[in-house]
């Protein structure tokens, strides 16, 4: 399981990885915070009703105080499956109940929510997602939270795009980017009609500045933000910025630069409250993260330099976030441990950090908790001898000579001295690896998550 989960992400290194939804949040005034005498501010997380199904690069939508997974993969197959969840006046989730399936199987994908009706595009299935997807599905949302069945939209997309991320402005449907056999900066948009149809899809007249997939967008007082990706020669995550306003006929006017990310990150999740969008966890390069950053949106377009505010309690990629009443929830994905389910939520407070109120005994407990989950990292179980290092922006490619044969692994950068002994996870082995940033060609090369000293 933890290959797969591995294995699932790497397929960024050649095409693409997560999702992430850009539904329109609801109800996200931040919750006055009220603190009892006992009460304090806890910088941190807690859980919340797991998912039915572990899943990653899964679609995500909300629409009246419930929340809808969509496909994915689940580290053997992609799915059909969808279930929803009631999301409770005190930020809990309720229990997951199964949906319809899908009409195909569909992992990478994104969705939207419009006017009752959800709206799923493209993405991809078969070996490695190597069936690219122009198709659009289409399920209306029922008054007590249950889906209609799914039908097949009859416009399609112009482009096939795997990893596509979607935008919902007015009564137009944008696609950004993603994989259609190579690294998309196209847009395309088309209008949902007055019956809930999706009508012709059109190419927008500009381009982004650079192809973006394995990244985030959001949508933010009529602005549409890209956020992040990966870095195809380097293979490491970016920290771009752009943005742009789509026009009055559904077109979008140029793209423009602005503030960049703190970290470099792909196969991350973003979400928004009011004038605040929030980028959580994914890559670096190879190393899972769990940290967050939070701008403001400025009244004309762009957004100020980024900060950084409360780490998720796990780090996670190709997951799901949203907001929703004053509250942040992050679903699903996957680290090195492998496909998760768990869902996890905290709430707002005034300064936009995440967290929740609890007593002092409640923060040491918790801290206690966090604490313990980093002590308890698995043994890493292959051991070598380092031979030679060739260092990239963020691997490093490091022959090791084990149980009597040289092989080349690949991780985070490291800085090890020639002939120290080192430990390192397991991985995903690739055989004809050309790396694009090193024009070096490796025979056999595996990809692992850990290198570590033994001492």
């Amino acid at each position: 399981m933890k290959q797969m989960a591995f294995l699932i992400l790497l397929l960024a290194l050649g095409a693409c990885s997560p999702t992430e939804d850009e539904a329109p949040e609801q109800n996200n005034a931040t919750p006055k915070n009220k603190m009892s005498q006992n009460e304090i501010w806890i910088s941190g997380w807690k859980e919340t009703s797991s998912l039915n199904i572990v899943r990653a690069g899964a679609a995500m939508v909300t629409h009246n105080n419930f929340v809808y997974m969509i496909a994915g993969v689940d580290g053997r197959a992609f799915l059909r499956s969808t279930e929803y969840a009631p999301i409770l006046p005190d930020g809990r989730l309720g229990e997951w109940k199964m949906g319809p399936p899908l009409i195909e199987d569909r992992g990478f994908t994104e969705a939207v929510v419009n006017n009752g009706y959800i709206y799923v595009v493209g993405g991809g299935n078969g070996p490695n997602g190597q069936n690219l997807l122009t198709t659009v599905e289409r399920a209306k949302i029922n008054p007590d939270g249950s889906l209609g069945a799914w039908r097949q939209e009859s416009n399609r997309t112009i482009l096939p795009r795997r990893c596509t991320k979607l935008s919902l402005i007015g009564d137009y449907l944008y696609s950004f980017g993603g994989y259609g056999g190579t690294l998309l900066d196209s847009v395309e948009y088309a209008k949902i009609e007055a019956d809930g149809s999706v009508g012709k899809w059109n190419m927008a007249s500009e381009a982004m500045t650079l192809p973006r997939y394995v990244n985030s967008v959001k949508t933010v007082g009529g602005f549409a933000f890209v956020l992040g990706g990966h870095d195809q020669d380097k293979g490491v995550g970016i920290v771009d910025v752009e943005w742009a306003k789509p026009q009055a006929n559904g077109d979008i006017g140029s793209w423009q630069k602005t503030s960049p990310l703190k970290t470099g990150r792909y196969g991350v999740a973003s979400a928004k409250a009011d004038k605040t969008i929030y980028m959580l966890g994914g890559l670096t390069g190879l190393e899972y993260l769990g940290s967050i950053e939070k701008s403001q949106v400025l009244p004309e377009g762009g957004l100020t330099a980024w900060q950084e505010t409360t780490a998720m309690s796990v780090p996670r990629a190709t997951f799901s976030a949203f907001t929703n009443n004053g509250y942040i929830y992050v679903l699903g994905g996957a680290n090195r441990d492998g496909y998760l389910r768990s869902v996890e939520y905290a709430e707002i407070n005034a300064q936009g950090d995440l967290g929740f109120m609890g007593s002092p005994q409640e923060r040491e407990q918790y801290l206690q908790q966090v604490e313990a989950k980093k002590n308890n990292s698995p043994v890493l179980p292959n051991e070598g001898v380092i031979k030679q290092i060739l260092n990239a922006e963020m691997y490093s490619y490091i022959q090791v000579l084990s149980q009597g044969k040289l092989v080349w692994i690949a991780g985070p950068k490291t800085e090890l001295p020639i002939n120290s002994r080192v430990g390192y996870s397991k991985g995903v082995y690739m055989s004809n690896f050309f790396s694009k940033e090193l024009q070096k060609h490796f025979p056999e090369v595996t990809f692992v998550s850990r290198i570590e000293a033994v001492q």
